[in-house]
């Protein structure tokens, strides 16, 4: 037993969710097994994507591979152990204290930090990043020495009033009581209040930016896209990760026996979309464009990272979050962008041609120039219309495309592996294109060249297979009709169009040509077989 097990390992090793449920399936599907050239279930026919597998890794791996050696090595990383390249997705965990009922008490004072857009708390409450880019005003300047931000307190002597302000609470004020000589500043001890705190995990957000400029940007994609941990969202990227970007579309060592003349002319086909078209969509502001681009001009940053947002000095990686004055110009600062909403300049979505509004978060595609912006719910592919997931795009002759369809404007891709096709050689059936050795029965893979077969759901079927398993049978004689036969279809209810089979079934009258009524699956010719049969 123990050996059988140990072989079983060796055999499913490669293959990543061996024996996963599928999600659509359920119970029907014995568990995912890969296909040993389709990319599918063996068991089900579904993707990897329609079963429950943690892809994580394999994805980041998957796109790390994708940005090795261009201008986007700031989005990965390499793995110790074996030094693959690794994407760093950017998953972001906020937390968000809700206001609990209760009377308004002191609160350690907090100290602004200009230009910043943020607040430093004491460590003691819970962090907090607003849903939206909030402006803050800096609190009054007091007259004499102010206690280090963070440490909880604010001593002036002498100073009228001690400035606290924090999320969820209101600024405290407090006037000094008149002594005789210098009164150091003391807080009343007051009841702790426990704050109900609500988490909420994004499985990717836009990086290197200000965060409440981020989660605005999040904000204005459609609910059931928002990649939200736990949600139809997170579902939905997850399955646009696999789906856009098919890693047999860039590893050679990811498709079935391609040839030493393929592999080249595959990796000649990667180095030319990721000098050409590969490229990673950046968050900025609208009105800040028109004066960034006559900053950086048509050069872009020079910086490693991620690629291309204008006019920013230095770029910034993901997780640095840090980095938001650097990229965004002060987001979140008074007077940086956070004015009333309305149109700005004579920008426009590249997409829908509706005006940009000033203040809201836009994306910016290095390689589509200066003069081009997208609404979030906007950037996506010009072929599937899908959202580009991690704003992933390829760009190719003034359109935005998703990796997949890139690949499809470049390259015929075979229906039967789902790989480009290489070869000089190929074949094309029923309205795709197909690898020689791939045009196979869907069922059982035995090639098809030569032989009959039928498209059942766009997949091609031998007879064999058709009769086993989707011909539908003769409500007559019981037995299946065959692909070229023909046959009489009323309803859910089929016949052979034979004198032998469609025929009256009280009468035993030929119906072919003739006027009939069915009722229950039989074939009736007149009113008095009708009476009869119910009769009878």
């Amino acid at each position: 037993l123990f050996v059988e097990k140990k072989m079983k390992f060796i055999t499913l090793g490669h293959e990543i969710g061996a024996g996963a449920a599928c999600l659509k399936c359920k119970d029907k599907c014995e568990g995912f097994e890969l296909h040993f050239w389709r990319k599918i279930c063996r068991n089900c026919k579904c993707g990897v994507e329609d079963h429950d597998v943690q892809l994580e890794t394999e994805e980041n791996k998957k796109v790390g591979k994708l940005f090795e050696d261009t201008k986007y090595t700031g989005l990965i990383a390499k793995l110790k152990r074996d030094g693959i390249p690794s994407y760093r997705g950017n998953q972001v965990t906020i937390c968000i204290p809700a206001t609990t009922v209760s009377t308004a008490t002191p609160v350690p004072a907090a100290s602004f930090i200009p230009g910043s857009g943020q607040i430093s708390a004491p460590s003691a409450q819970p962090a907090y990043s607003p849903p939206t880019a909030a402006v803050h005003s800096p609190a009054s300047p007091a007259t004499g020495p102010t206690a280090a931000p963070g440490t909880g307190s604010t001593a002036a002597p002498g100073a009228g009033h001690t400035a606290a302000s924090g999320p969820g609470h209101s600024a405290v004020s407090s006037a000094a009581t008149p002594t005789k000589g210098p009164v150091a500043a003391t807080t009343a001890p007051v009841p702790a209040k426990t704050d109900v705190v609500k988490s909420v995990t994004y499985e990717w957000a836009p990086p290197g930016i200000n965060q409440s400029l981020a989660l605005r940007y999040i904000e204005l994609l459609p609910p059931e896209r928002r990649p939200i941990a736990g949600t139809a969202g997170a579902d939905y990227r997850k399955k646009q990760m696999a789906k856009q970007l098919p890693d047999h579309d860039q590893d050679p060592e990811r498709c079935h026996e391609l040839s030493p003349g393929e592999v080249k002319q595959m990796q000649q086909y990667v180095r030319k979309y990721k000098d050409e078209a590969l490229g990673v969509g950046d968050i900025t502001l609208p009105e800040e464009m028109g004066q960034q681009a006559g900053m950086a001009g048509e050069k872009g940053p020079q910086g490693p990272g991620a690629g291309g947002k204008p006019g920013a000095g230095t770029t910034g990686t993901p997780g640095d979050k840090g980095d938001a004055v650097a990229t965004m110009g002060k987001v979140g600062s008074p007077g940086a962008g956070m004015s009333p909403a309305g149109p700005v300049g004579n920008y426009s979505c590249h997409r829908c041609q509706l005006p940009m509004k000033k203040g809201e978060p836009a994306v910016y595609a290095e390689r589509a120039g200066y003069d081009k912006l997208w609404h979030p719910a906007c950037f996506v592919c010009c072929t599937c219309t899908e959202l580009l997931v991690d704003m992933i795009y390829f760009w190719k002759k003034g359109q935005l495309y998703c990796g997949r369809h890139y690949g499809d404007s470049e390259k015929p891709r075979c229906a039967g592996c789902d790989e480009l096709i290489f070869s000089n050689e190929y074949t094309q059936a029923e309205g795709h294109n197909w690898h020689l050795k791939h045009f196979c029965c869907f069922d059982c893979d035995c090639v098809l060249a030569g032989e009959t077969y039928v498209m059942e759901n766009e997949k091609p079927v031998c007879k064999p297979c058709y009769m086993k398993h989707h011909a539908v049978c003769c409500a007559a004689c019981q037995n299946p009709i065959e692909p070229e036969a023909q046959r009489v279809s009323y309803g859910e209810h089929h016949w052979h169009a034979e004198p032998q089979c469609f025929q009256c079934s009280c009468c035993s009258k030929c119906l072919m040509g003739q006027r009939f009524m069915a009722m229950q699956g039989m074939l009736l010719c007149s009113v008095e077989c009708k009476k009869k049969i119910t009769a009878s």
